[in-house]
């Protein structure tokens, strides 16, 4: 009875984990909703245009290229800039993962996500898909039946984080611990 009792519990156990595991897995788009999307992609594309730094994204493009040890993900490196947040996106030591940080000047906070490259896209962790075209990354997101999508544009090479640059922002010592334990890459080796 104790047996049948423990295989009872363990079998409630697992399968609870297992459906507490699918409810946190994050809901990406479909090629159709990501088509869909891409008119509003370029529209915000248009708009970001008109602001081209040509020097410091030659910079931020030199930057990508020095990381030829890791070619599925330097379409994405580098500093990349929305209205009032950037995006620090670098690579890291686990083939094909890159590590992001995010900072919203609005709220003084700093943000720490990793994501995969699969199929030229980068899957982050938290269920957004961030796509990229030329100089500009658009971040994709589908959360409670809504969908949408919010482009950066590539201003400079991806800053290496220290303590000193965020040290009036939220998170900034997580951020740097999360930063360091995943793996991450700073500088290239070159």
């Amino acid at each position: 009875m104790k047996k049948q009792l423990s295989c009872t519990i363990l079998a409630l156990a697992l399968g609870m984990s297992t459906q507490l595991a699918y409810a946190q897995t994050p809901s990406y788009l479909t090629e159709e909703e990501l088509r869909n999307l891409m008119p509003d992609f370029q529209r915000q594309v248009e708009y970001w245009n008109q602001y081209e730094e040509p020097e410091r994204r030659s910079e931020a493009k030199a930057f990508a290229e020095n990381w030829s040890g890791a070619p599925t993900v330097a379409l994405f490196l580098g500093k990349w800039a929305a209205i009032e947040e950037t995006m620090d996106i670098y690579p890291s030591t686990i083939e094909g993962q890159v590590c992001i940080i995010g900072t919203d000047y609005t709220l003084s906070e700093v943000d720490f996500s990793l994501g995969k490259v699969l199929n030229q896209q980068i899957y982050t962790d938290g269920g957004e898909t961030i796509i990229q075209q030329e100089n500009y990354i658009g971040v994709v997101w589908n959360k409670e039946k809504e969908t949408g999508v919010y482009v950066y544009h590539l201003i400079a090479p991806a800053s290496v984080p220290t303590r000193a640059s965020w040290s009036d922002w939220r998170g900034s010592s997580r951020v740097l611990e999360q930063f360091k334990a995943a793996g991450c890459i700073a500088k290239a080796s070159k």
